[in-house]
């Protein structure tokens, strides 16, 4: 089990209950659904990145037509070009589950994911190191870093329930890769995730 992109509505809530930040807003939460729409449109158009994130959210729950505004994943991709780490990491759950007649393609998948673990993202760092846990990709020092980070992330929310549920990890995926590894090889891993994510993140800023 991985952490899909069906917690989208609470993301999509938590952005809609403070004041208006993004145009849209104001007639999402007046329950104008199609002209919240045609607002982020215009500004994913014009390079917004949470209203590129907001539209795709928006056709994930079916709240708008798809086939009025395109399918979420465009929208996810366009969010994430845009800097968005919910975007990159929804793209990534489009591409490993082949959602929107995309071809399952698990380097795809990791390419996103990776984008928003390295700004931070606990549920594209947990899903990044699930792919190599089913060894979709063998690295197992790698993955377990990326697993080891998200628990550091879900430590600091641990009374959210989906951070509860990426600390202990009840599909035995940390298990999973120890069992295949070596001390050194763990080591290795908490090595990596004591510091790695911050200087490379930095980096890509640059």
């Amino acid at each position: 089990m991985q952490l899909r992109n069906t917690w989208t509505c609470i993301l999509l809530a938590a952005f809609l209950v403070a004041c208006s930040t993004t145009p849209g807003d104001a007639a999402y939460r007046a329950g104008e659904s199609e002209a919240a729409a045609d607002l982020y449109k215009q500004g994913a158009d014009q390079g917004d990145a949470l209203a590129a994130l907001k539209l795709g959210l928006m056709i994930s729950e079916r709240q708008i037509s798809g086939s009025k505004y395109g399918n979420k994943t465009m929208w996810y991709i366009r969010a994430c070009e845009l800097g968005t780490d919910a975007g990159c990491h929804n793209s990534g759950n489009s591409y490993e589950y082949g959602e929107d007649g995309l071809t399952k393609d698990y380097n795809k998948a990791r390419e996103f994911y990776q984008k928003a673990a390295e700004m931070g993202f606990m549920q594209s760092q947990y899903n990044l190191g699930t792919l190599y846990s089913n060894q979709y990709f063998n690295d197992d020092t790698e993955g377990l870093k990326w697993l080891v980070l998200a628990e550091k992330k879900a430590a600091d929310c641990a009374t959210i329930p989906l951070c509860q549920w990426v600390v202990e990890d009840q599909p035995g995926h940390r298990k999973k890769l120890m069992s295949r590894m070596s001390a050194e090889q763990i080591k290795k891993s908490n090595q990596l995730a004591n510091g790695s994510i911050t200087i490379d993140y930095l980096a890509s800023l640059r």
